[in-house]
């Protein structure tokens, strides 16, 4: 993990860097941040924080959904095998930005079966969510799980099953627009609240929920600047913010 410190406007330089001194974004992952960024600019207080990072959710599920729609995606891209029963991408380390954290958490309050499910997870187990193959809180999964859909079922199932394969290549592509999208979504999410001052780092999302899940003003108190997250779930996505003593 990066050790250096940034104040709120040098963390919003650094992650603009690249984009600067190198190509710019690709139009689709441009267009999902800019509108990310507008839900979340205006944020005022950790309840609407939280309804930005949902609304964020939304939005790019809309923009995913037209761009799939289109004849020139469909006839000129390989069909994604993802669907609903695979669920070998929920056996990695999932991530999230912390405000997506909070706004599961929350949202996790009227789901006493996936509140149970995460309170009995542990280390090394698939995500708590995973449930005959399928996500069982599909509707609130952050921005990185909207983000993959791989071309072949097998590239996944001999990245994180847990028994050898029995030999041959899987393709490892994926299909690059929704990876775009999704991505310009996340910065766009994460930046303004960044340049706010506010500390929102990637959060390894299962310690993370359970770190938040049976406080009710964690929202509130991270808002208001205290740490709610354990470092060690921490994911170096963003540079650490620091803020200026008063």
């Amino acid at each position: 993990m990066s050790t250096n410190a940034f104040n709120a406007d040098s963390a919003l330089h650094a992650l603009r860097a690249a984009s600067r001194n190198g190509p710019p974004p690709p139009p689709l992952e441009q267009a999902a941040f800019d509108a990310a960024h507008a839900l979340v600019v205006s944020a005022k207080g950790a309840a609407a924080a939280l309804d930005a990072a949902t609304a964020v959710w939304g939005q790019a599920d809309s923009l995913w959904s037209s761009i799939r729609a289109t004849p020139a995606f469909a006839l000129g891209t390989p069909p994604a095998a993802c669907r609903k029963g695979c669920g070998w991408c929920c056996h990695q380390r999932v991530g999230a930005a912390a405000v997506e954290v909070l706004a599961i958490s929350r949202a996790l309050v009227d789901r006493p079966e996936a509140r149970a499910a995460l309170a009995a997870w542990s280390p090394g187990k698939p995500c708590a969510f995973l449930k005959d193959g399928a996500c069982s809180v599909y509707d609130i999964r952050p921005l990185k799980c909207r983000s993959l859909w791989h071309v072949d079922e097998r590239h996944c199932m001999a990245k994180y099953a847990t028994m050898p394969t029995m030999g041959g290549t899987a393709n490892a592509a994926f299909q690059l627009e929704p990876k775009m999208i999704y991505e310009g979504a996340l910065k766009g999410l994460a930046l303004p609240l960044i340049k706010a001052g506010r500390d929102c780092p990637g959060i390894e999302l299962m310690p993370g929920l359970q770190a938040v899940a049976d406080k009710p003003d964690a929202a509130e108190c991270w808002w208001q600047g205290e740490t709610v997250f354990p470092e060690a779930a921490r994911l170096d996505w963003f540079p650490k913010v620091v803020r200026k003593r008063k």
